[in-house]
């Protein structure tokens, strides 16, 4: 069982120097069942007042499968989750007039034909871990191969693959081959959270033990689990079996819902956004529940936000 702690701190003032990108639809945002019509990326600018602070630069206007629900890159590939249950892989190519276009390179569909609703790339194992009909599938990269004799994961509410580990590069071509590291990642059911861990051959499971329900999105560094329900915020440390709650995600009240966020910063903080009222504020945590950096300051809800 989980021990709850109360730890609460003040944030800061705004920090400025904190660059933030953000992947924005053109209508609303991937989860749930909401639709991204196409792909595009803002990069910011530091020009003169009189020049648009992002550049838009569009990337798919669309995709032959369904519509977008999810989407990551990798490299110079994009790797897309649509809402008929197809996973695509584009590419980058370069024609003779030297345009950069994307080219649809693989393409897998899930057995249920529903929706994408999350994919994680683990590109150290070559390895995409893809949540769809409340299943995790896993699939090879590139080629977008199912891994042999690995079942799907079911029941899942959300998972969190550790953010350290997918920071680990892929295997380099011009070094001698060694195995690579396992990846470990949780799976958050209704009342229990699954310990997992994936190598190249195998999928493992360890333990679970048992969670508060009604959790919608979780993000993990370490052995710590930063962890949104629909109301609330919290930090469980898994090695000490503590819940550390944090703050709500809505603080006005009211009755209309508000998406919580969590994003990882770096390689130790988690990013959280709360929605204040008249303005979304974003505070920088620990894994041990401690605010620091100082917080950011939205005139609006963001639709997205990632590093």
């Amino acid at each position: 069982m989980w021990t709850t702690t109360t730890r609460m701190g003040e944030g800061g003032s705004t920090d400025g120097r904190m660059t933030i990108a953000l992947l924005i639809s053109v209508a609303t945002h991937q989860r749930r069942g909401e639709i991204l019509p196409g792909l595009i990326t803002y990069e910011p600018r530091t020009c003169m007042s009189t020049v648009p602070p992002f550049v838009l630069q569009p990337l798919l206007s669309s995709v032959d499968a369904g519509q977008i629900c999810c989407a990551q890159a990798l490299g110079s590939e994009i790797y897309v989750g649509c809402t008929n249950g197809s996973l695509l892989r584009y590419t980058l190519h370069v024609g003779p007039d030297n345009q950069e276009s994307y080219t649809l390179s693989s393409r897998q569909n899930l057995p249920s034909g529903k929706a994408i609703d999350e994919l994680v790339l683990i590109p150290s194992l070559s390895r995409a871990l893809i949540l769809s009909d409340r299943q995790i599938h896993i699939y090879t990269i590139p080629s977008l191969d199912p891994l042999p004799n690995a079942k799907p994961i079911r029941n899942v509410e959300t998972f969190a693959v550790d953010h350290q580990h997918l920071l680990r590069p892929p295997p380099s071509p011009n070094e001698p081959p060694a195995r690579p590291l396992p990846v470990d990642f949780c799976v958050i059911k209704r009342t229990a959270i699954a310990m997992f861990s994936i190598s190249e051959e195998r999928l493992t499971y360890f333990k679970e033990v048992p969670f508060q329900p009604g959790a919608q999105l979780a993000r993990r560094i370490g052995h710590y689990l930063c962890v949104a329900d629909a109301e609330n915020y919290n930090v469980v440390d898994m090695q000490n079996a503590q819940m550390f709650p944090l703050l709500p995600v809505n603080q006005a009240g009211g009755t209309a819902p508000v998406k919580p966020f969590i994003s990882v910063v770096g390689e130790t903080d988690f990013l959280v956004l709360s929605w204040t009222g008249g303005s979304t504020i974003g505070i920088f945590i620990t894994g041990d529940g401690d605010p620091v950096r100082g917080t950011l300051t939205f005139s609006s809800h963001p639709l997205s936000v990632c590093e």
